[in-house]
């Protein structure tokens, strides 16, 4: 049984995020081709193989230094918006994870995962000024979290709270079908917009759902 993540666990979950969004990339390209630039897929999918790229070439003295990597590796390639949002997600919860940690090498769990991924929210949403509703990211990340705080009230076990974020966090990207964009390029489609699933939500989505792969694969 899984209860907790340490370093090379970070690393397999990497490795496996950019097998997943290397095999939906096509399906994240026609997801932004309606209302966005119709590359995300490759955006995100070659911001990946970088962060891989950075992490398999490097030894790292704990977990929250590999993520604050990652998240750099990712913003040196990708551009746009795209770039700062993903690359925060993980520098920030390198951040956070460097903080509760005060200078000693921790393992993550249900508890500290909650708190980086709420920190992570916080600087994405201040950076960007997306809300939930505005048809971003935010809207998967936003219930994923509130998910994981809600497993942390109940002393839910890793395994538990991941398979909920990733229910959260699926039910959030699919909800943007019904919304009107109101940040990022999406935002000029206006109406047109509904129907279509946005793209960086459905990436966010399969980012953590990695987490929650990976994770719940030791208890079978």
């Amino acid at each position: 049984m899984k209860e907790d993540l340490k370093l090379n666990d970070f690393r397999n979950i990497f490795l496996a995020g950019r097998e997943t969004l290397t095999a939906n990339r096509n399906y994240l390209c026609e997801l932004d081709s309606v209302i966005g630039d119709g590359d995300h897929g490759i955006t995100i999918s070659s911001g990946f193989e970088k962060i891989v790229k950075t992490i398999e070439g490097r030894d790292f003295t704990d977990s929250a230094e590999l993520l604050k990597a990652a998240g750099a590796s990712f913003m040196s390639t990708v551009g746009g918006t795209t770039g700062p949002i993903f690359g925060y997600l993980f520098i920030e919860m390198g951040n956070k994870l460097k903080e509760i940690s005060k200078g000693e090498t921790i393992t993550v769990g249900t508890d500290e995962f909650y708190i980086m991924a709420e920190a992570a929210m916080e600087k994405i949403m201040k950076l960007g000024g997306a809300k939930p509703g505005d048809k971003t990211m935010i809207d998967a990340l936003y219930p994923a979290v509130n998910s994981l705080q809600q497993s942390v009230k109940e002393r839910l076990a890793l395994g538990q709270a991941f398979s909920l974020m990733a229910e959260a966090a699926l039910s959030g990207a699919q909800s943007t079908k019904n919304l009107i964009a109101g940040k990022g390029r999406a935002r000029y489609a206006g109406e047109r917009a509904i129907g279509y699933q946005d793209a960086g939500a459905t990436s966010l989505y399969l980012i953590l759902n990695e987490f929650n792969k990976y994770v719940n694969s030791f208890y079978s």
